[in-house]
């Protein structure tokens, strides 16, 4: 995928820096999750993440460098492509109603206008990932089987882990914090829904929206079907929520530097565009890509991002800096990562709630929790789940609670992963069959004829 080709500048307006009063240093913590209302569990046998110190941009392009060419060398054993071996492996031992599930999406696929990269990765994600769930939700299908299955493919070794903490000289220029409450969220919601209408044309007499998701309060792993929320009101329910310890979240509050040189409005994000990319030209295109697409995650105590591989874009790395509040994440080997949300999903809090005290028990995985200030680099192998800790559960030793905040935000960057996704660039634009991955038996080739 190719980057920008102008440096895109911004007019900045200042956003103080990580430095002078200490950040709170959360990331050892052991959170307290919330998995439903009245259904918790802590971790508080699950090692830490590791942590990579970055002093300046040149350590950080080291660090990508390396976890870059790792990524390379072990991609068969990760990546959501029906060409990746570990996607080959599940689908062997698939039974013929699966395999009929699966040959109906195929149909489907080979119906779609697919000529670029993006969509046709796109797809493909999509067809591993029925691939994943139909191995995960098999009848019978045993915690062990699934702990086995990501042993043979290594999910669990460190050269797949999920994330590191950062931490080091960089972050005082690359990170900041400062406690946001709806007052301040408000004006950066409606500046970057306007944006986001503006570039996708849309007409001036719809009623805007912004992107909203609730979590079930009986299930927080499930969320309402209603995704949105109306801007002019949007203030007043996020007030209730917070009263009511109701969590609600924004995954998909936006902005696209590439779509003009005015910059977002939002002075969180224009700063954090302004040095990241100054840094992606130290990091190099070979290695990470910076995609022009920023995103501004705000969440209220209580909300909850399942457990998954992030795999809406071709595979990369992300940059989160933790402005506001607080955010606990839970890194799982990938396979064990989407089991545990088809549990939580399938099953229900109480399920999961054992399965994650089992994995707690035997150090399965690990925990980073972030406050203001502090950063997190995502890495594409392995599955995390993110948890918006409730300040009045958590007692961390020796027995202080967590500091009240109002909103959790978080600012984050996308870099995509050079070496895999060129591979994979040419392996889906230069296939004639990249639409149909499933092999048919001599029945299935009879049924299709």
């Amino acid at each position: 995928m190719s980057a920008p080709t102008k440096k895109r500048r911004v007019e900045l307006v200042q956003v103080a820096p990580a430095g002078g009063e200490a950040s709170l240093q959360l990331s050892s913590f052991a959170p307290t999750l919330s998995l439903a209302d009245g259904v918790t569990v802590t971790l508080s046998s699950t090692p830490p993440a590791k942590t990579e110190t970055v002093a300046n941009a040149e350590s950080l392009a080291a660090l990508l460098k390396r976890r870059a060419e790792v990524a390379r060398q072990t991609h068969d054993r990760w990546v959501r492509s029906p060409r990746a071996a570990w996607i080959q492996s599940l689908l062997a031992e698939l039974g013929p109603p699966a395999r009929e599930e699966l040959l109906a999406l195929q149909r489907r696929h080979t119906t779609l206008a697919a000529e670029d990269f993006a969509t046709r990765w796109e797809l493909g994600a999509e067809w591993s990932g029925r691939v994943v769930a139909l191995w995960l939700g098999a009848e019978g299908r045993s915690v062990e089987e699934v702990i086995a299955k990501a042993a043979e493919f290594g999910h669990e070794k460190e050269e797949l882990s999920s994330g590191v903490v950062l931490e080091g000289g960089l972050l005082h220029s690359l990170a900041t914090g400062a406690d946001v409450g709806v007052e301040e969220l408000l004006p950066w919601v409606k500046a970057l829904t306007a944006a986001a209408a503006g570039s996708a044309g849309g007409a001036a007499t719809e009623a805007p929206t912004a992107s909203l998701y609730r979590v079930d309060p009986s299930n927080h792993f499930l969320t309402a079907a209603d995704t949105s929320a109306p801007l002019d009101s949007l203030g007043d329910e996020v007030r209730l929520r917070i009263a009511s310890g109701r969590g609600v979240g924004s995954l998909n509050t936006t902005f696209d530097f590439a779509s003009g040189e005015s910059g977002s409005g939002v002075p969180l994000l224009d700063g954090y565009w302004e040095r990241l990319d100054d840094a992606s030209y130290v990091v190099g295109e070979g290695v990470a890509r910076l995609n022009p697409r920023l995103y501004l995650i705000w969440k209220t105590a209580g909300y909850c991002t399942p457990y998954h591989q992030d795999v809406h874009v071709p595979p990369h790395f992300t940059l989160y800096n933790q402005t506001s509040g607080a955010s606990a994440f839970h890194f799982l080997p990938l396979l064990l990562g989407e089991y545990a949300t088809l549990v939580g999903r399938r099953d229900g809090p109480s399920r999961l709630k054992e399965l994650l005290q089992r994995l707690d028990r035997e150090g399965v995985g690990e925990v980073a929790t972030l406050g203001p200030k502090q950063m997190l680099l995502i890495l594409p192998g392995g599955a995390h789940g993110v948890y918006v800790p409730r300040p009045a559960l958590q007692l961390p030793p020796p027995a202080r609670p967590l500091p009240p905040f109002r909103l959790s935000v978080i600012r984050a960057a996308e870099l995509f992963v050079a070496p895999v996704c060129d591979l994979y660039e040419r392996l889906l634009l230069s296939a004639a069959d990249w639409a149909t991955p499933l092999g048919l038996s001599e029945r299935e080739a009879e049924a299709e004829a």
